[in-house]
């Protein structure tokens, strides 16, 4: 069999004239789909910005990413697509996700160090360095910025990163919402949000209650979370913000750690003692 070749030049221009068309057409409309988007401001460098106006290595995930088929256990899953931040969450609720942020953060052994904590503006991170995300409650998030390189030096020394976590503000339009979520292991949530706007004042609450009994034995975990956003218009440009969060976690057992044999033999059994 022998394969048919045009060698008409004026066809094969058509052709290429056609396909290029055709590639572009899709990207000509992402850009104005993306022209009619709303300014993503970001706070992480201490000055409000658009993040395109931002000289530095900063990545935002807006609300839709955080809360949108997602279980909301712990914030790896928001953050799992930004460069440059690794993180092991081995869903061990007594030790707590480990992060590290182009490499700041790696050497410790399990929790957060060397990076930056800032939960609308305050630090979640203890003066000894170790920070914490347990007491975020990812279903009253609305932004999460993650800032890189040495601008983090801003939210002080030994900040080799900054994960600057922005808690939902009241809507405009007054709503209702109730969330359920199951899954293995046991995993049980139940989610209730509440928010509106007034003329003067606005609220959004949330209460959470999560259950989760881990994979391997001796690993269960109990959580209550509120977290209430309160903003006040004073007049005359000024605004004040009041934020509450509240966490009760009565329960987070620690299956502990075991010997390579033991695992191979039964990876869901929990150290002996």
């Amino acid at each position: 069999m022998q394969a048919i070749q045009y060698r008409d030049t004026a066809v094969v221009s058509a052709i290429r004239k056609a396909s290029l068309l055709a590639f572009c057409l899709p990207v000509v409309g992402y850009a104005q789909d993306n022209a009619s988007e709303e300014t993503v401001m970001v706070t992480a460098t201490r000055v409000e910005k658009p993040l395109e106006e931002v000289p530095a290595a900063v990545s935002v995930v807006t609300q839709d990413e955080i809360q949108l088929n997602r279980q909301q256990l712990a914030i790896d899953e928001s953050l799992a697509r930004v460069p440059g931040v690794f993180m092991q969450a081995r869903y061990n609720f007594s030790r707590d996700i480990r992060v590290s942020i182009r490499g700041f953060g790696a050497r410790a052994n399990f929790g957060i160090r060397g990076v930056k904590i800032v939960v609308d503006g305050i630090p979640e991170t203890l003066p000894d360095g170790q920070g914490g995300v347990d007491g975020i409650d990812l279903a009253a998030t609305s932004q999460i910025e993650v800032l890189r390189g040495p601008s983090a030096s801003l939210w002080g020394n030994a900040s080799g990163g900054v994960i600057s976590v922005t808690s939902e503000p009241p809507p405009k339009e007054g709503f209702n919402e109730i969330r359920v979520t199951g899954g293995e292991y046991d995993f049980q949530k139940l989610q209730f949000k509440t928010g509106r706007q007034g003329d003067k004042l606005g609220y959004l609450v949330s209460v959470t209650d999560s259950e989760f009994e881990g994979y391997r034995e001796h690993s269960l975990m109990e959580n209550t979370q509120l977290t209430g956003r309160f903003n006040v218009d004073l007049g005359n440009d000024r605004k004040l913000i009041s934020v509450v969060s509240y966490t009760d976690q009565p329960r987070s057992d620690d299956p502990g750690a075991v010997n390579a044999a033991a695992a191979a033999t039964n990876p869901r059994a929990a150290f002996a003692n």
